[in-house]
C-alpha cells in the first residue's frame, strides 16, 4: 500500500483555513488599493454619501414623473374608452331605431296586401303553419 508524502496529505480543515486567509489578504489589498485610488476615507465616505443621496433624489424625481406620466396615460385611455362608448351607443341607438322604422313599414305593407288577397294570405299563413308544426315535431 503506498503512502502519500506528508507534503500531500490534505487536511480539509486546514485547506479551508488557507482559503480564507488568502480571500481575506485579498479583500484587505483591494480595501486598501481603493482607499490609496479615492484618497482618505473620511473624505470618500462623505463624496459617497453625497452621491447616494443625490442618486436617491434622482430616483425619487424619476419615480414621481413615471407616476405622472402614467396617471396621464390612464386618464388619456378613460377619456378615449368613455368617447368610444358613447359613439357605439349613438350608433347603435340609430340602428334601432331605423330597424324599428323598417318593421312597420313592413308591418303595413303585410296589412295592405292581406287586405287586398285575403284568401292568398290565409293559404300562406296555414303554410308556414304546417311547416312549423312538421319542424317541432322531430
Amino acid at each position: 500500500m503506498a503512502v502519500a508524502p506528508p507534503g500531500n496529505q490534505s487536511d480539509p480543515g486546514a485547506l479551508d483555513r488557507r482559503k480564507e486567509i488568502k480571500m481575506a489578504a485579498t479583500a484587505q489589498s483591494t480595501t486598501n488599493k481603493t482607499r490609496e485610488r479615492n484618497g482618505s476615507a473620511s473624505g470618500s465616505d462623505t463624496e459617497l454619501a453625497t452621491e447616494v443621496e443625490a442618486l436617491r433624489d434622482d430616483i425619487n424625481a424619476i419615480t414621481d414623473r413615471l407616476g405622472k406620466i402614467a396617471g396621464a396615460g390612464a386618464k388619456s385611455a378613460r377619456s378615449h374608452r368613455d368617447a368610444t362608448a358613447r359613439s357605439l351607443r349613438d350608433k347603435t341607438d340609430e340602428l334601432i331605431e331605423d330597424l324599428t322604422h323598417q318593421v312597420a313599414v313592413l308591418e303595413r305593407k303585410a296589412g295592405v296586401n292581406v287586405r287586398r288577397n285575403p284568401v292568398k294570405s290565409m293559404a300562406i299563413a296555414a303554410g308556414a303553419g304546417f311547416l312549423v308544426a312538421l319542424l317541432m315535431r322531430r
